[in-house]
């Protein structure tokens, strides 16, 4: 997991696998840092991401309810299929902003 910036835009990278426990601290305090950089915007990269579970996104919608109350943007980048079906029966397609790719969400 990492914390990168491009362009006045925060990049949380996230691993293969996420499975909240000990990444849930690490995730809270990267979208914070990311945060205090002001950015135009943060983007949740999901491009490695095999694996997310019920923690996975409760971190994700965490970090959605931290963005918004700053009114920062927040656009998950590169779903597999399989997570953005998660996102899809969840009903999280309806508050999150979600682009195919790293570079499509860059671009929004």
């Amino acid at each position: 997991m990492k914390l990168s910036n491009e362009n006045n835009i925060s990049i949380i990278t996230l691993p293969e696998e996420v499975l909240g426990g000990t990444q849930v601290i690490e995730f809270s305090n990267l979208v914070d840092s990311a945060i205090e950089k002001v950015p135009s915007k943060v983007i949740i990269d999901l491009t490695n991401v095999k694996v997310l579970n019920s923690s996975g996104l409760g971190m994700i919608v965490g970090a959605h309810t931290s963005c918004s109350k700053k009114e920062f943007p927040l656009v998950i980048a590169a779903p597999n299929p399989k997570i953005l079906e998660l996102f899809k029966i969840t009903n999280l397609t309806q508050i999150l902003t979600i682009k195919d790719s790293l570079l499509l969400a860059k671009g929004n």
